[in-house]
């Protein structure tokens, strides 16, 4: 249950960053934007950057709030927090690794099923990297680190990791964008 609470805070404070780009194709404000002396990299820069701030704040958030909760309630705060917060932040960052791309190649029209699609392709690159994470716990043990931290630890370098190479991906697509 705390997963679940974990990666609800996440979302719920990363979803108002991807629809950033529905108001702004609204608005008109995509095609003015370029007139600015901003390259078009610094615009896909300014995206990923504001959502992993939020992502990073709903982490803070998540983390807090499981600390005044065993805090007020006396119950101790074990690995199994750091755990599902580290993982609900690794299943936001691959939300918004693949709805990024998504959405500057086929617009904000369609930014609500994105943004969802986004969510469940986050979900199951998690469930296939559970494999991969074990496989390296095995190969590679560290005796005085704690196995949940140990996997906390992967779990969000390896969604740092797909989270910078869908940044190139996005930059790649908005440079090639018409509007």
């Amino acid at each position: 249950m705390c997963r679940l609470i974990a990666t609800f805070i996440i979302l719920f404070a990363a979803i108002p960053a991807l629809e950033v780009i529905k108001y702004e194709s609204k608005s008109g404000y995509e095609k003015y934007v370029l007139t600015l002396p901003l390259t078009r990299t610094n615009i896909v820069q300014s995206h990923y950057l504001f959502y992993f701030l939020v992502v990073i704040i709903g982490t803070l958030l998540s983390y807090g709030i499981f600390y005044i909760h065993g805090f007020v309630s006396d119950t101790s705060i074990d690995d199994g927090i750091f755990k599902s917060v580290s993982l609900g932040t690794f299943i936001i960052l691959n939300a918004g690794a693949i709805a990024y791309p998504l959405l500057y190649v086929f617009g904000a029209e369609k930014s609500d099923a994105i943004t969802i699609g986004g969510a469940c392709g986050g979900l199951v690159i998690c469930f296939g990297l559970q494999s991969v994470i074990g496989y390296l716990i095995e190969q590679f043990p560290i005796s005085n680190l704690n196995s949940s931290v140990y996997v906390s630890i992967l779990y969000t370098i390896f969604g740092v990791i797909i989270y910078i190479f869908s940044f190139v991906i996005s930059v790649f697509i908005y440079h090639k964008k018409e509007f």
